[in-house]
């Protein structure tokens, strides 16, 4: 509970105006909720006497009442807003935060979680944050003012029939302790089940064209049901519990409202107490149970908030688990990139992904990458864009350690187009464009919202061959994609893809297999642009390029082409010498030439 009161301080700290004069305003509330009553009593008492004074002083006493209703709504009304608007403006930062921490965090992390679980936290967590600091904060500072002011009125009205009626009032309360136990677990759990049927919904949404297409509808349906039903059957158990909470402490009040009653009303026949203080005394009671049985609803809201700061501080606390910035250095021009035996084994792989590579790529060449499936080609290109963090002084750029590097710096040096492209679900132009945050809001908008030319836009355009499925396109550029770029193709999506990195124009291009789901005639124009990139045709300095295919024919103009095999380099040498050497490569590409050859027939 300290490290979640820590959690909230840090948060709440510049509410605190706020919530201090929030306070006010609920021991306003309440103050004046406890003189009513005592209102009531005293004109009760008055009316007893009779006479002229009694009816003016009844009449003080209605006019004061009326004024102390209007009091309440305004101070009640106060508290609310005070405590309510920080809570809105907490869930926001921490929306915020969470949102930008994410976006900072390595591929580890995203391999322990899952996307489920972090839009829970980001949706789920944050809105029950905000319950806690916002709705249960006032209750519980509600209940923690409300209880002494009216305890001590009922004691200056009558200390027997005070000590009469905590007794079932103390059995309620120590009922809603044991809850409280067997309470914060369960919204533990519920939470924690929440998150998977979110990540199961999101999963299958994702994956609808796949369900359908293996006609596995029903089967999938079945384990959303069966998720579905066991957070359905903790709910209903949370809700029992709930529920059974709030008859159990209206059942004490009213035992205790029955005593006061009984013994109450012996008192008054006696002439302990006048009838006005046994109303008031009444009233308070009533007053009182009311406050005790809202802890119900505070009691489901504080455990779930409670819970959901444990998971969202488990996000933010997670490290990006990143090496120290020890090199300021700035990629402009292309680098020359050293590869110094470079090993690798993920964390959880007993055998290495990568081995002893060593390799120099001069400035503006290209280097090729080919080998079977599993070879390591993906993961070489990982380390290079430090999406895995490579070994220290395993990757060089111009002798700068790539680690050692700000990677921030290093990604804005880096064009990369990986084996599985993603697009947002946006214009085909804000895709191509998304090198810039928001790229011609600064530029202005020509009639009709359209934005202004952009020749670089369609050099890339034709570069990537996309020339032709744009003018197919309903809406051109403009033409929205759909998530992922479902509209579009899978090699559509791989040449959109293309067109974003040669967009970038960034001193480093990095393209992992980006020609695997177009057809031959398409390859040999992209292949051209890629030729293209190392004369500068598509900019002023051709890039430093790493290049993976399983296509021989993708790496025929690279200077340099290494060949894995398990991680290793099993050969490596020019096209035309890989060729001669009648090794795997030249295997493959005899292979791929015949068919190459029996397809065009």
């Amino acid at each position: 509970m300290k490290s979640v009161l820590r959690f909230l301080a840090r948060y709440a700290r510049r509410n605190v105006p706020q919530y201090l004069l929030g306070g006010v305003m609920l021991f306003a509330t309440n103050y004046v909720v406890v003189r009513i009553p005592a209102i009531i009593g005293e004109t009760l008492n008055v009316l007893e006497a009779r006479g002229t004074d009694a009816l003016r002083s009844s009449q003080a006493l209605a006019l004061e009442l009326v004024v102390l209703g209007l009091v309440v709504i305004v101070v009640r009304t106060l508290s609310r807003v005070l405590f309510f608007n920080p809570g809105r403006d907490i869930e926001y930062r921490l929306g915020v935060d969470i949102f930008g921490h994410l976006l900072h965090l390595q591929r580890p992390f995203y391999m322990r979680h899952k996307v489920g679980e972090l839009a829970s936290i980001a949706s789920n967590d944050t809105q029950a944050v905000r319950l806690l600091v916002g709705f249960a904060g006032l209750q519980v500072c509600n209940v923690a003012v409300a209880i002494p002011l009216h305890l001590y009125q009922m004691w200056r009205t009558d200390p027997v029939l005070t000590l009469w009626c905590l007794a079932p009032v103390t059995l309620g309360g120590l009922y809603m302790r044991w809850t409280v136990r067997r309470f914060f677990g369960m919204v533990r759990d519920s939470m924690q089940l929440l998150a998977r049927l979110s990540d199961r919904v999101l999963e299958s949404y994702t994956g609808i064209g796949t369900v359908r297409a293996h006609a596995v509808e029903d089967a999938t349906l079945e384990r959303f049901e069966d998720r579905n039903a066991e957070y359905l059957r903790l709910q209903l158990r949370i809700a029992a519990i709930r529920s059974f909470s709030m008859p159990v402490l209206g059942v004490s009040g009213m035992v205790a409202t029955a005593i006061v009653l009984w013994v109450g009303g012996q008192r008054v026949l006696d002439g302990h107490i006048p009838v006005g203080s046994m109303a008031t005394f009444t009233t308070l009671l009533l007053s009182l149970v009311g406050i005790l049985m809202a802890l119900a609803w505070v009691l489901a809201a504080v455990s779930r908030g409670v819970v959901s700061v444990g998971r969202v501080e488990d996000v933010l606390a997670t490290a990006d688990g990143l090496p120290p910035v020890e090199d300021e250095a700035r990629i402009v021009d292309p680098p020359r990139l050293q590869l110094r035996d470079l090993s690798f084994t993920y964390p959880d792989g007993d055998e290495p992904a990568l081995a002893e590579i060593s390799v120099t790529v001069e400035p503006g060449h290209t280097l090729g990458i080919f080998g079977k499936t599993g070879s390591g080609k993906t993961t070489l290109i990982n380390l290079l864009s430090r999406v895995q963090t490579p070994p220290r002084g395993t990757v060089l750029l111009d002798g700068h350690d790539a680690t050692a590097l700000r990677l921030g710096v290093l990604r804005e040096a880096m064009a990369v187009v990986p084996q599985a492209p993603f697009l947002f679900s946006s214009t085909l132009r804000d895709n191509v464009r998304l090198a810039e945050a928001n790229p011609w809001a600064h530029e202005g908008k020509h009639e009709g919202g359209e934005p202004p030319d952009d020749p670089r836009l369609r050099e890339v355009v034709a570069a990537a061959c996309l020339e032709e499925d744009v003018r197919q396109l309903p809406q051109g550029l403009a033409t929205v994609v759909g998530e992922r770029g479902v509209m579009l193709s899978g090699g559509q999506r791989q040449r959109a893809s293309l067109a974003r990195a040669l967009y970038r124009s960034r001193p480093i291009l990095l393209l992992d297999d980006v020609l695997s789901a177009v057809d031959q005639g398409t390859e040999a124009r992209l292949v051209q642009a890629i030729r293209n990139l190392r004369g500068g045709t598509l900019g002023e300095h051709p890039p430093t390029t790493v290049i993976v295919s399983h296509r021989t024919s993708v790496l025929e103009h690279a200077d340099e082409i290494l060949v894995l095999d398990h991680g290793r380099v099993l050969e490596r040498g020019t096209h035309a010498e890989l060729v001669a050497r009648g090794g795997l490569y030249a295997q493959t590409h005899l292979h791929q030439g015949r068919e190459a050859e029996g397809g065009e027939r």
